[in-house]
């Protein structure tokens, strides 16, 4: 669809650093994420000292914040009790997905169980608490990560308003990564984003293209994702990106804020796609869920128990409760009209939220891909760094008076911090100093 504003090649972004260090951090991020909400905590968690307490904190991903809030407000209210006649409580904690790994694995974590949006997330703070281990060649590392059933799964899709899916084939035609490729190479006002692969429908989309230039659908190794094949396929659907976002819930804020202006099409979870629709009413632009031509994979949505010495009996007594209830028939159809499909697959998808009413088709993937090792895995993170589109970033910090002392140090580990996450030598970062005026600019360099 043709629009009258026009792409400007590599995006620019300008970050400006105001006051303390998580202001600074966040407002960083908040350009570059669109929305700092997804990176960070927004809830306060006070802990429980008690030997003996059976409140059980849990994090969970920004993109289940109805759902997850609800199951636990229903599982509360039943006001359960441990044999010491304690009572169970769930409180909850927001934290994107790979901030939830790093706290995991910090000394102090805010929480005894976690709820991602994918398994993967799991499996790397397994490999990354191992890796932190001092064992002797032949031991093996335990766990941190307990145990873990999953309630909720949502196949991840390519939104795109009706009459843009229609242009491309769709309902008749299979539509898919090449398709978006296509379009977008011969229509440079075709703008579409997937989030950066530290979200799991961004890591997910990243997987479907790497298995799509493989010409697989199981089995993807290390070789097929490393192969000059494959990278150029990847590089050939990356460099049609418009816009990276970091959190699936960011870039729906900025669909309802700027509707269809905004982009063409974005990678989300299905139930996302549901819930738009749900939200928005009839009288508004219909979003459909494109499921791709050449596969897609599953955010599973597990809930895990964080193993540590700290874990009291009490805690783990009520996340076996709250694991018991997400899984009982009346969760599940809680799961299913918040536009998930339940882990219950016996429970049928007719009259539910998914329907294409909602711009979901229940018969639908017909394709899912196989989700590779975690070598594989590791080196698609890697090698999507390289293959995606590139960046150019300036950096505006205030060195007024107001930064002296502490606050301007607090400026710059935040901006060392953010450098740390750029990778490859092809983004591109320039420096804009300003107090009352501008004092000083950095060109862009790599």
């Amino acid at each position: 669809m043709a629009k009258k504003t026009t792409s400007i090649g590599p995006w620019i972004v300008v970050a400006t650093v105001i006051i303390g260090f998580f202001c600074i951090f966040g407002c960083v991020l908040s350009l570059i994420a669109i929305n700092g909400r997804d990176q960070s905590s927004s809830d306060v968690v006070v802990t429980d000292t008690d030997p003996a307490s059976a409140t059980l904190t849990l994090a969970y991903t920004p993109e289940k914040a109805a759902l997850i809030s609800d199951l636990v407000d229903r599982f509360n209210q039943q006001k359960l009790r441990t044999d010491d006649r304690k009572t169970m409580e769930v409180q909850l904690l927001e934290l994107a997905p790979d901030l939830m790994v790093d706290e995991a694995l910090s000394d102090a974590p805010r929480f005894q169980a976690l709820t991602p949006d994918s398994s993967l997330w799991l499996d790397q703070l397994d490999r990354r608490w191992a890796g932190q281990q001092q064992l002797e060649e032949s031991a093996i590392a335990p766990s941190p990560v307990g145990e873990v059933v999953r309630y909720a799964v949502s196949p991840v899709v390519i939104a795109m308003w009706d009459d843009v899916a229609r242009s491309l084939g769709w309902p008749d035609e299979a539509v898919g990564w090449e398709t978006i490729q296509q379009r977008a190479a011969a229509d440079p006002d075709f703008r579409w984003s997937h989030p950066s692969t530290s979200q799991a429908s961004g890591l997910l989309a990243t997987l479907a293209e790497f298995y799509a230039g493989a010409g697989k659908t199981r089995g993807l190794t290390v070789d097929d994702a490393t192969a000059q094949q494959t990278i150029d396929y990847v590089t050939n659907v990356e460099r049609t990106v418009k816009f990276y976002g970091e959190g699936e819930t960011a870039i729906l804020d900025r669909i309802r804020a700027e509707g269809r202006d905004f982009l063409d099409s974005f990678v989300v979870q299905e139930h996302l796609v549901v819930n738009y629709n749900r939200d928005a009413g009839s009288g508004s632009p219909e979003l459909v869920a494109v499921y791709p031509a050449e596969g897609t994979l599953w955010a599973d949505h597990p809930l895990a128990l964080l193993e540590s010495s700290d874990l009291t009996n009490n805690q783990r007594s009520t996340f076996r409760a709250f694991r018991d209830f997400v899984q009982s028939p009346e969760a599940q159809q809680v799961v299913l009209q918040a536009g998930f499909r339940p882990s219950d697959l016996s429970l049928p998808l007719e009259g539910s939220a998914i329907s294409p009413a909602n711009g979901a088709d229940p018969s639908q993937p017909q394709t899912t891909l196989q989700v590779p090792g975690p070598a594989v895995v590791d080196v698609v993170q890697n090698v999507w760094q390289f293959t995606k589109r590139k960046a150019n970033i300036y950096l505006v910090v205030d060195t007024s008076g107001s930064m002296e002392g502490d606050k301007l140090d607090a400026a710059q580990a935040a901006l060392r911090e953010f450098l740390g996450q750029i990778k490859g030598d092809q983004e591109q970062v320039g420096l804009v100093e300003f107090s009352t005026f501008v004092n000083n600019i950095d060109p862009l360099e790599p």
